[in-house]
């Protein structure tokens, strides 16, 4: 088992939803025997983002806890309940509403988006934006406080896909959330730039987060965008026990061959 390191200082409040989701995420940690780096370096993220959300005095963000779930095999249904009692304490957070990123087809879509996503991060200053981005200029490039600003409040589309990941990186999205906007991104340039109107291709959309609904159903998760009823998808089980990744085609996992192979193999 690896080293965890310094033991952090107690949870202020323990008792509270923001001190129990802390104590979730430091338990999960501690039972797969990692340290804050290694948490860190799954997610994709810096070591203070994973100490502060196991503090218990700053509410991490919900893609966040998800993806330190996700790496220490808690439950994720547990943790975002946590997360969402913690979050409505001392009043209900009105967050700006957006379309899941599957079914994001325009600029203003994709705004939206990203106002929601930098209020789910706690709304943080320009200037502190600009210091998260700064830490990756390297790999994404400069995000001014200009720019960010502009882009939170929509009046700035994202010019590249640099600048995107840079703004997430100041909004703190987890790393393996990165290529998901990604494709909403090169969705709505593809979309503009060939004349395409929202309603040619809503219906794909809707169909892929239909899609995308039935495998959570069923204990999966999809691994990529939805490619099509007969095109080879790669999922992964929800299980803590298994995790494992496939291949499956959704014509027949909606013609009843659907649900983990790994697991039915197991079981039978």
């Amino acid at each position: 088992m690896a080293h965890i390191g310094r033991p952090m200082a107690p949870i202020p409040e323990p008792n509270s939803w923001k001190g129990r989701l802390a104590a979730e995420l430091r338990r999960g940690r501690a039972a797969r025997g990692l340290t804050r780096a290694q948490v860190a370096e799954k997610v994709g993220t810096s070591i203070g983002t994973i100490q502060r959300a196991e503090a218990g005095r700053d509410l991490p963000t919900l893609q966040m806890a998800h993806a330190i779930a996700d790496v220490c095999f808690l439950d994720e249904e547990h943790v975002e309940s946590l997360w969402r009692k913690a979050s409505q304490r001392g009043g209900r957070r009105h967050l700006t509403r957006a379309r899941p990123l599957a079914q994001i087809l325009n600029s203003a879509e994709l705004g939206l988006a990203l106002r929601r996503v930098w209020e789910m991060n706690g709304c943080p200053s320009s200037r502190e934006m600009e210091r998260r981005a700064r830490a990756r200029i390297r790999e994404f490039g400069h995000l001014s406080r200009s720019a960010a600003w502009r882009i939170r409040e929509r009046d700035q589309t994202v010019a590249s896909q640099k600048q995107l990941f840079a703004y997430l990186v100041a909004c703190e999205v987890p790393e393996p959330r990165f290529q998901h906007w990604a494709d909403a991104w090169r969705r709505v340039r593809h979309s503009e730039k060939r004349g395409y109107t929202t309603g040619d291709n809503r219906q794909w959309a809707l169909k892929a987060a239909e899609a995308e609904q039935r495998l959570l159903e069923a204990g999966l998760i999809a691994e990529e965008r939805f490619p099509g009823s007969r095109v080879p998808w790669t999922v992964r089980c929800r299980r803590r026990t298994c995790r494992q990744v496939s291949r499956i085609r959704y014509a027949d996992f909606i013609g009843g061959d659907g649900g983990c192979r790994v697991c039915a193999e197991d079981a039978a």
